[in-house]
């Protein structure tokens, strides 16, 4: 993806692959395949993804049992590399 097309992008990103996982381990699996959705959206190899505070309380909202099949994210690419992922 170019540049100017990486400024800002909202997206919504399925998490049913957390509950493939353990009762106990969903909203922690829930993480990890939103970096993974990220990654191949963005079709880079590597990138820190920082992942905002409120987005993180709202996967964990519910607790590590129950956390959402999907969630409508915005993604930001700031100068030094860095993928801001936050609600919209």
């Amino acid at each position: 993806m170019s540049e100017s097309k990486l400024d800002e992008i909202i997206f919504t990103v399925p998490l049913w692959k957390a509950y493939r996982t353990g009762r106990y381990r969903r909203a922690k699996k829930a993480i990890l395949v939103l970096k993974e959705e990220i990654l191949k959206r963005l079709k880079e190899d590597e990138g820190r993804i920082v992942i905002d505070q409120k987005l993180n309380q709202r996967i964990w909202a519910r607790g590590i049992r129950k956390p959402p099949r999907k969630l409508l994210v915005k993604l930001r690419k700031q100068e030094d590399g860095k993928i801001l992922v936050t609600l919209p």
